[in-house]
């Protein structure tokens, strides 16, 4: 039996400049790289993943980096089922 996956909860947006995403109990933070534009199709992104730790403090769990909106979207994808 396969779980449900975890629903994603726009938390911030900032036009072409990130937003934040919340999974659960992590938090993702998209934001363009060297001033980039998230509304190119082939803007580097940095991809946050913060996460609670034993002390109920959100802290950087992970860091990546993208290109493009189609590894964007295999990324999140991907972070979704591993936090489902």
């Amino acid at each position: 039996m396969t779980a449900e996956p975890i629903a994603a909860t726009l938390v911030e947006e900032k036009a072409y400049q990130g937003f934040r995403l919340q999974l659960g109990n992590a938090l993702i933070e998209v934001r363009p790289v060297a001033g980039q534009s998230l509304a190119r199709a082939d803007a580097e992104m940095q991809i946050d993943i913060f996460m609670v730790d034993e002390k109920d403090v959100q802290r950087c769990a992970l860091t990546e980096r993208v290109t493009g909106a189609q590894q964007l979207r295999d990324t999140l994808t991907q972070w979704r089922a591993i936090l489902s």
